[in-house]
């Protein structure tokens, strides 16, 4: 039997981490989100879906270049041409992830560290890279902000 004083103290110390079981588990929820916005975006690239890009983007967006140039897009259009036109020369088909590591910075940001390779239609290597991107919650959806990386 439990005594009076010890199911209080268990009543009152449940009601103390409610708000930190809650908050993990949005947490939880808010890293799958990420991560599936990260996919979407790579499945829309690999099945040449514009639409698919601009959901998983938010705009303008941003991304810091390996030799540290920043290209800015107001619009996934512009996106959309710049990426075509940068790949095209090397025969890219697809892209795979090999990694995908969320890290939330705040209720609202996640950096996600991204590792994946670029490959032709023949499934030949054109190379592999690292990012990082930025995923925001903005105007009710995540969305990857920027993005600075090695590709």
């Amino acid at each position: 039997m439990i005594s009076k004083r010890l199911h209080v103290g268990l009543i009152f110390e449940t009601i103390l981490m409610l708000p930190f079981v809650y908050n993990r588990r949005e947490s939880v929820l808010s890293q799958n989100l990420v991560e599936r916005v990260c996919e979407l975006y790579f499945e829309s690239l690999n099945a040449n879906n514009l639409t698919g890009v601009t959901e998983a983007l938010h705009f303008p967006h941003f991304r810091v270049m390996a030799d540290g140039h920043v290209e800015v897009w107001n619009n996934s259009t512009d996106l959309w041409d710049w990426f075509k036109k940068r790949t095209s020369d090397d025969g890219w088909h697809h892209s795979a992830f090999e990694s995908v590591k969320p890290e939330e910075l705040t209720a609202k940001k996640f950096h996600v560290e991204v590792r994946f390779g670029r490959y032709r239609e023949d499934k030949s290597l054109i190379g592999k890279y690292r990012s990082l991107y930025i995923v925001t919650f903005e105007e009710d959806k995540w969305g990857i902000k920027a993005g600075s990386g090695t590709g």
